[in-house]
């Protein structure tokens, strides 16, 4: 029991740096219209394009980790992971569509239409949740399979990036939309990983070292910086440096682990990734409806150097808040499975005892 402590903690501590980073990215990209390239609008830019690579990668792999167990129960004991994800799925997908409807104002019957669309082919930010369940159930019906098959498809589908970007824009979102099936494919990987070479990631970190560490930073901000300088390079696959993220993320989190602030947030924010997650989503799009006027104040550039930092803080309090006021009534389905929805054999067998 002792081994198993510090190994957890460490993945919390990778989870909530992986949430923090995702929550951070999409502020950047919400100020994107009015800041105009201004100064601290390129700084942030250069930053996220840096860790960009990290962002679902770890989130994925993690997950991947985390479902090893689960993966060995038969389906009638696993209803979390299937139905319960697909009902998280559609509870805020619906909410997020409930905030555009009002917003727009259109007629309610072509957003019902358009909606179920978009939901079947993932066309939310909330395309991790399906992710979940594609890639658990694949794996699960895949169980029997040589090892290589799986990881070779999922390999082809990351490397085919750019082409796979080109095709959901024409045929499945339309231009201009965002390419959230894409990032289920190409993120296939990274759970795979974590599925079937948890061990191995394990291992990673007793090789953990100062120096290590500092050369993965270096090496990785390299490549993030030609990157931001290299606009072609924005849609091609980014494989290598998601796996060298892979190394640095446990190396760093497995070191820093020791120390009670650091385990503190672990366990605060990484095992409250997902109302963190979601709830950031429906004030993304009410804040963007707000920076439409362009108001010279949104064009500040103190107000671009803050507004990441600040949105962040504002997305973790409210979401924990809204979390911790929800554990006892109603509002607790919006982040907790219901039992008829993902009602298993081992509840019914503790209901009958």
């Amino acid at each position: 029991m002792p081994s198993t402590r510090p190994r957890i903690e460490w993945m919390d501590v990778i989870k909530a740096t992986a949430v923090v980073v995702i929550v951070l990215s999409h502020a950047v990209d919400l100020t994107a219209p009015v800041a105009h390239g201004g100064p601290a609008q390129t700084v942030w830019q250069i930053l996220m394009t840096i860790v960009e690579p990290m962002r679902m990668p770890l989130f994925f792999m993690i997950s991947g980790m985390l479902a090893v167990s689960a993966l060995k129960r038969p389906w009638n004991k696993i209803r979390r992971r299937t139905w319960g994800m697909a009902y998280l799925y559609v509870v805020w997908s619906v909410i997020f569509f409930a905030v555009v409807a009002w917003y727009e104002r259109s007629p309610w019957i072509e957003h019902i239409l358009e909606y179920i669309r978009l939901m079947l082919i993932a066309g939310d930010g909330y395309w991790y949740l399906y992710a979940m369940v594609l890639y658990f159930c694949i794996v699960k019906l895949t169980h029997r399979w040589p090892i290589w098959i799986l990881f070779a498809i999922a390999i082809v589908f990351n490397l085919a990036k750019e082409p796979l970007l080109d095709f959901n824009r024409e045929h499945l979102l339309g231009p201009g939309s965002s390419s959230m099936f894409v990032k289920i494919l190409i993120n296939f990987v990274f759970y795979l990983i974590g599925v079937h070479f948890k061990t191995i990631i394990e291992r990673i970190a007793t090789y953990a070292s100062w120096p290590r560490i500092i050369g993965l930073v270096a090496v990785l901000s390299v490549i993030g910086i030609w990157r931001f300088n290299t606009p072609w390079t924005w849609e091609q696959s980014l494989l290598p440096a998601n796996l060298l993220y892979i190394v640095l993320a446990v190396m760093l989190a497995s070191t820093l682990v020791v120390y009670p602030k650091v385990r503190a947030y672990g366990t605060r924010i990484g095992r409250q990734t997902l109302p963190i997650f979601v709830v950031q989503f429906p004030f993304m799009l009410i804040l963007q409806q707000w920076f439409k006027n362009e108001s010279t104040l949104y064009q500040n550039q103190w107000f671009i150097a803050i507004f990441p930092i600040a949105f962040l803080a504002f997305d973790i309090a409210f979401a924990l808040t809204l979390h911790r006021l929800t554990q006892r009534n109603f509002g607790r389905y919006l982040f907790e499975v219901p039992h008829w929805v993902a009602r298993d054999e081992r509840s019914k067998a503790s209901t009958s005892s």
